[in-house]
């Protein structure tokens, strides 16, 4: 907040009542807006450390080409083929630094984000899935 005053953290979802002059709390938002969200702003951050199953949020998130920051458990369960993108950190107090680096270095980010995209339309669209267990059982 001291290196960047401007700078603001935007948060979907319910539950959260808390109010800072950096945070703006968005409450339940439709799926284009939230699409649209999670594209447009610098980086999307997962900090999770416990739960089970697919992030369905990073997932989404890579479908559209967004940049990512994330613990190890936020993208636990989807195949990566480059460990270095999503960018992940091993410790929460990381991820501020974390994001200074992708707001500096934003198009670099952005620009690996879009090559994920498209190994995740490969590997994760439902139309590849579904080619892929059609040939498989060939139905």
């Amino acid at each position: 907040i001291k290196k960047y005053p401007n700078l603001k953290l935007v948060i979907t979802g319910g539950g959260y009542q808390k109010k800072f002059p950096w945070l703006i709390n968005m409450g339940i938002v439709s799926k284009k807006k939230l699409l649209s969200l999670t594209y447009f702003s610098e980086c999307l951050c997962v900090p999770l450390f416990f739960g089970y199953g697919t992030r369905i949020k990073i997932l989404e998130a890579l479908s559209i080409g967004a940049v990512i920051v994330s613990t190890k458990k936020g993208i636990e369960g989807i195949d990566l083929k480059d460990k270095i993108y999503p960018i992940v950190v091993k410790d929460v107090k990381n991820l501020p630094d974390q994001i200074i680096r992708i707001i500096k270095n934003n198009k670099f980010y952005k620009n690996k984000a879009l090559k994920m995209r498209e190994y995740y339309l490969k590997k994760y669209s439902m139309k590849n899935i579904l080619n892929k267990f059609i040939y498989e059982n060939k139905i």
